[in-house]
Parts: C-alpha cells; structure tokens; sequence
C-alpha cells in the first residue's frame, strides 16, 4: 500500500494544519496540501504556509461556483495529482482534522487483508478545548482505494452517504464514486471544528454555510465544559486529554 494524505487547504487554521500533518506523516506514504489564497465564499487571504513533510499545489476557487462545487474541485485536484504519483490509496483531510496513529496503522492492514475499497468512520466533534467534544451523526470516508476512475464529490450510491430514513451522514464534497466492498472502521476522525485562533475566519468561509448558526456557535463556546448539552450537535460534552498536543506538551 502507498497511501497519500490529501489536505484541503486556506488560511483559517494553519495552526492545527502543522500539528495534523506532524501527526499524520509517521503512518502515510505521502502528505499532500492543496492550497488557495481564497476561500470558497471569496475571502483573500495569501497562503503562505510550509511544512517539510508535504507536497504543496496551487488550486483556486472558480468565481462564480458554489462553495461546495469548489471544495470538490479542490479535493479532486488533490486526487489526480495522487493518480499520476502512482499512489494505491487515499485519505482526505481538512486542516483541522486527526487521527490516531495506530488506527490508521490498523486501517492499513484492514484494507488489504478485507480487500476493500474503503472504510468509514464516525467522528468526534471538539469545542472550545482540545478536551471537550461530542459526537455527531457525520460520518468521514478513511482510507480509500485510489482507483483509476475515482473521484470524491456528491456521489449519492457511496454506501453510507445516507441512512434508510434518506438523511445525508457524509459531506456531499468527499464522497468517494466506489460503490462497494465498503465497511465501517473501528478508528475515529477527531475534528477540532471549534478550537481555533479566528471563529470568524471559519464561520465566514465553511462551505458547511455556518452563518446561520452564528448565534449558536458562540453560546456554546461560551458555556462549553463537560456535561453541557451542545445547541448546535445536541449532544452531551465530554472531558478527555488534549490527545494530539493541541495545546502543547502540558496536558490540560
């Protein structure tokens, strides 16, 4: 296997964008960033951001396209570049997105010894604190097979993209075309959602259309501890280590 991280790229959370690939680079093949001065909702903003353990490319938003239609262009980049280095697998990412070493590790070995196309996996959602988090109905596509005709986008056979009631679980921007000979994995995607410098930059420019749950957002940055029921996820926050270092080496 030679699996490639695919981050998507701006400058709202370069922060964590080093501490992810830090974290990543020991148990993949390959770190890629694809990158843009602009967000997809037209803020300007010079990327000037480097790491040694990745690959950088230049892709800006289309004026005129959607937020979402954008992102994908952006993540689909990042693939045919994965195509051309002759990579066997792929994982996308967002800068403020981890996982846990050994479970990737462990995705790994499940792709080959299953013979999948991909797993899936839930996720945490963190706010405030890198010691506070919930979870959330979403799920993420993890490691995935890098077939020659893949591509991410709003790929509605992708199993698991929605339950038996039709309500969507995986963003319509990362859905992967493989349509079987996918399972569910043990491991979790931590997303680090609300732990940031600027809450503006992100409420601003998500594809995810944020602003309307401005309001929200703040209130449960401002009472978030553990026990509180989040108004945005509608989910009891609970209290664990600062696992990636967040915050640097103190645990909190």
């Amino acid at each position: 296997m030679k699996l490639v991280a695919i981050y998507n790229a701006w400058s709202d959370c370069l922060d964590l964008l080093e501490k992810s690939i830090d974290n990543i680079a020991p148990v993949v093949e390959g770190v890629y960033v694809v990158w843009s001065n602009q967000s997809n909702h037209g803020q300007n903003i010079p990327f000037t951001f480097q790491h040694p353990k990745a690959q950088f490319f230049h892709c800006e938003p289309v004026p005129g396209f959607a937020p979402h239609d954008n992102e994908t262009t952006k993540r689909n980049f990042g693939l045919i570049q994965a195509k051309k280095d002759g990579f066997s697998h792929f994982l996308m990412m967002d800068c403020d997105e981890f996982y846990v070493q050994q479970d990737v590790f462990d995705g790994k070995v499940q792709m080959i010894h299953d013979n999948l196309n991909g797993l899936v996996c839930p996720l945490r959602v963190y706010i405030k604190e890198p010691t506070l988090w919930c979870t959330d109905h979403t799920l993420v596509p993890f490691i995935q097979k890098l077939t020659p005709d893949v591509t991410v986008g709003s790929h509605k056979h992708f199993p698991f993209a929605y339950d038996d009631l039709g309500h969507a679980h995986i963003d319509p921007t990362r859905r992967p075309s493989h349509r079987d000979r996918i399972k569910m994995s043990s491991a979790t995607m931590h997303h680090f959602s609300y732990v940031r410098k600027d809450m503006e930059l992100k409420i601003n420019n998500s594809s995810a259309n944020l602003k309307r749950s401005r309001e929200v957002i703040y209130r449960d940055l401002d009472n978030a501890r553990p026990g509180y029921v989040s108004e945005l996820y509608h989910r009891e926050l609970h209290e664990c280590e600062d696992l990636f270092k967040i915050k640097g080496p103190k645990q909190l």
